[in-house]
């Protein structure tokens, strides 16, 4: 049965699990979906059309499904969908979709802290991490267990791998390859080693990824050439899945230091040709 505070205001059409608990002086809005054992903390705000999966907590004051954040935007029917076993915090916002009949979405098992913000139409895997005051902007996407320190900053359309480890403070506007570790603006530093191991990935897949990563990352070659070196052997799975997110990367990876100033000398020296 649904605990509901005698201040909470609910809409209608509003379809509630069990064991739902909705606390003083929140806001759902009509039609909104919240799953079983669901419980939304005080003055907390659910939009309408939002879907709220089983065994999710949402904080004091945190908004899913609030109008996204587009000047001149028309209200249209989109909506968010956020997996069981989320956790979203207090001050946390994430806002619904752009577009008619289109979502923004939090898979499961995510924990997203304090005032951390996720835009309209990003997609985040399982399991993905953000501390306090990490912001995605529009479009974004997450792989899963990606974990994102707190006050980065994430530009709209940049895709975040699998396992990705996000240093606080960082800025990315590129890509960020699965598996890595990436800080300040833009600047891979390794692997993720460390997340790998408590994944329990084996030491074998381990090795292939190191290889494949000082291919990429550590070789004078261009990316391009090095892909097309890995291609011709044998590759492990996260090896393959790391050749193809760099394959369908629109707007560049992130490189170390050194492969970037590599790029710019290069640069440099065919605007004296």
């Amino acid at each position: 049965m649904a605990e509901i505070h005698s201040s909470a205001a609910v809409g209608v059409r509003v379809s509630l699990g069990a064991d739902v608990h909705i606390g003083p002086g929140a806001v759902v809005e009509d039609d909104v979906e919240l799953g079983d054992r669901v419980a939304v903390g005080p003055h907390a705000f659910i939009g309408r059309l939002s879907v709220v999966g089983p065994d999710t907590r949402i904080g004091l004051a945190a908004m899913v499904g609030g109008d996204p954040q587009i000047i001149g935007w028309t209200p249209v029917d989109s909506r968010v969908v956020i997996g069981s076993g989320t956790t979203i915090r207090e001050y946390a916002s994430v806002h619904r979709a752009k577009a008619a009949g289109d979502e923004t979405v939090v898979g499961d098992g995510c924990y997203l802290m304090a005032s951390s913000h996720v835009a309209h139409d990003c997609r985040l895997g399982e399991g993905v991490t953000l501390v306090n005051g990490a912001l995605l902007a529009g479009h974004v996407e997450v792989g899963d267990h990606a974990f994102i320190s707190g006050n980065c900053v994430v530009h709209q359309f940049v895709r975040i791998g699998r396992r990705v480890m996000v240093r606080g403070m960082t800025a990315l506007g590129k890509d960020v390859v699965p598996f890595v570790l990436v800080d300040q603006t833009n600047t891979v530093r390794s692997l993720n080693k460390v997340g790998l191991r408590r994944a329990g990935l084996s030491l074998d897949a381990l090795k292939a990824l190191d290889r494949a990563f000082r291919e990429i990352f550590r070789s004078s070659r261009p990316v391009r050439d090095a892909l097309t070196a890995l291609e011709a052997q044998p590759m492990t799975e996260e090896v393959r899945e790391m050749v193809d997110f760099i394959r369908a990367s629109k707007r560049g990876i992130c490189l170390t230091y050194s492969t970037q100033v590599q790029r710019l000398q290069h640069l440099a020296a065919d605007d004296t040709d």
